[in-house]
């Protein structure tokens, strides 16, 4: 089994999120990359297309600012889930809002960390990217590109890129899970899951 371990950032990768990458239990082949200068969209669709392009069996995607724990790789692995998000704060969030979404008819029911389950999986309705873990031999070939876009409505409302790939996988009958043992940090957040 091969893993690429990739980062979209405009900018730069903040150090403490190297280091947690760096310190991440690696049960298997890893490569690290990262992809620079894009939007989120684009970078996340170019980190797909390196994937697939190197033969690799998943790729984890984790935010330049996210704390990912040393077990969030060798916990997403488990199951047969085919695509895994660990928890994330939401932005801005002085609740304690994760970045994941219950199922359900519409996305905005998000779980609150005081109500994360302990040490189990659940299916979710989708989420924020900021540690994702997707196969890539059942996603490839169960959704079409562009894997990730932003989608803006007519009535102003918007989809992030990260909910559209989560529709589409979803719309094609993929299994979404978030694993609740996989509590991240986010630097840029005023919550920090502890």
């Amino acid at each position: 089994m091969k893993i690429l371990i990739a980062v979209p950032t405009f900018e730069n990768i903040l150090p403490e999120c190297f280091k947690a990458i760096y310190d991440l239990a690696k049960p298997c082949e890893c490569d690290f990359e990262f992809i620079k200068g894009y939007d989120c969209a684009k970078a996340r669709n170019k980190i797909m297309e390196k994937a697939i392009k190197g033969g690799y069996d998943f790729v984890l995607m984790v935010d330049s600012d996210t704390i990912v724990p040393k077990d969030a790789l060798a916990n997403m692995l488990e199951g047969d889930a085919d695509v895994v998000l660990g928890f994330c704060p939401h932005k801005n969030t002085k609740e304690g809002k994760s970045e994941i979404h219950r199922p359900g008819p519409k996305y905005g029911d998000r779980i609150l960390y005081k109500d994360i389950p302990p040490d189990e999986r659940i299916d979710i309705r989708g989420g924020g990217a900021a540690c994702m873990l997707i196969n890539l031999n059942t996603v490839t070939s169960a959704i079409d590109k562009p894997y990730f876009r932003y989608v803006i409505y007519d009535s102003g409302e918007n989809l992030s890129e990260d909910l559209y790939f989560c529709s589409q996988a979803r719309n094609a009958g993929l299994k979404l899970q978030a694993d609740t043992r996989v509590r991240c940090g986010h630097m840029a957040r005023y919550f920090q899951y502890e």
